[in-house]
């Protein structure tokens, strides 16, 4: 196809006689390409999107009871997040608590990034969710370490946030110009400067975790959240998110290949982990916000969190034994559940 383009154009131009560059070829050349695609994109779009959709009711149909047991779980998350926050914006005393309001907010961040990680699975890319699952972890580790040290670690928390703003404001202005962006006056990157100033005290690698854990790096944090054993899992996700080498065996999406092979789109294998590590993710969130408080004298009502939570827990338990049937049906080697307790979020 393409041969026969180049060879068409440049006929034209040497009927032209007028003298011509090989950049002027392959210029017009891609030009007349672009043009015949662009005239049969819907047709050939069509076609492909029969494709996916045939692929995805497939994936469905392997996996449903797994993808059903996650997608409740999600939901049940999201309502037992929600009757909380009636419930604590009920009483005077809390409607402002930075301590629920960052966690509340944490919350809310998991349950859209399992959404995420669902059509993730759901769409056929195992590795693209554990990824996500990356950042799901992350916030879990934030999440306990805050509800560990309380109201003072989430205001910290917060003002740490205001930090990294400034920071990315910053980057934002260096790279403006050589991005045909706006840059911020220089009175507002003034005045942002001198507020990440006084928050840090100067600084250069403010966190706000160090004067309550003792250390900002996240394998410490996790280490004193009880979460040291997820070492191996963070970076098996970490490897899906940073440009190291790996063999395309050693993809999720690849466990089930009986050949090595350059796997570029979808696959229906190797849903067991991401979605069982989202599952007890996700449940130690929702601990971390619905047990906000419990450990103090206060006028919380914590026994419809509770009730929450044992029912999460079970989702979570149905969840990693229902994918597992589900892997089990192409799948003669077996494997176990991940042995954890999701709820507590403990080691």
């Amino acid at each position: 196809m393409f041969e026969e383009i180049i060879k068409n154009v440049k006929e034209q131009l040497d009927e032209s006689s007028e003298p011509y560059e090989l950049s002027e070829l392959l210029e017009r050349s891609s030009l007349h390409l672009y043009e015949l695609i662009n005239a049969s994109e819907d047709e050939n779009l069509k076609e492909l999107n029969l494709v996916f959709e045939e692929f995805n009711k497939r994936n469905y149909l392997r996996w449903k009871d797994g993808f059903q047991k996650l997608e409740m779980l999600r939901q049940i998350s999201i309502e037992a997040g929600m009757e909380f926050q009636k419930h604590f914006l009920s009483i005077p005393e809390y409607e402002t608590d930075p301590l629920l309001g960052v966690l509340m907010r944490q919350h809310a961040n998991a349950c859209r990034i399992t959404g995420e990680i669902i059509l993730l699975l759901k769409g056929g890319y195992p590795d693209g969710a554990l990824a996500r699952w990356r950042s799901l972890f992350e916030i879990s580790v934030t999440s306990l370490v805050i509800n560990k040290y309380g109201r003072d670690a989430a205001e910290d928390y917060v003002r740490h946030g205001k930090v990294k703003a400034v920071e990315g404001m910053e980057e934002y202005q260096k790279t403006a110009k050589d991005m045909n962006l706006q840059p911020y006056d220089g009175s507002e990157i003034s005045a942002a400067i001198a507020l990440k100033e006084q928050i840090s005290g100067g600084e250069s690698h403010f966190h706000w975790a160090s004067k309550y854990a003792g250390f900002s790096k996240l394998e410490k944090l996790r280490e004193d959240v009880g979460l040291g054993k997820w070492s191996h899992n963070y970076k098996l996700a970490s490897r899906n998110v940073h440009a190291n080498y790996s063999e395309m065996l050693s993809l999720f999406a690849m466990s089930e290949a009986k050949q090595d092979i350059l796997l570029v789109g979808q696959s229906n294998s190797g849903m067991v982990e991401p979605a069982h590590m989202t599952a007890i993710t996700l449940a130690q969130i929702t601990s971390a916000f619905l047990t906000a408080h419990i450990h103090e004298d206060n006028e919380l009502d914590y026994t419809t969190s509770t009730l929450f939570l044992m029912l999460i827990q079970r989702y979570v338990d149905a969840v990693g034994e229902s994918f597992l049937k589900c892997s089990a049906k192409s799948q003669t080697q077996s494997k176990k559940p991940l042995n954890t307790d999701a709820a507590s979020g403990a080691g």
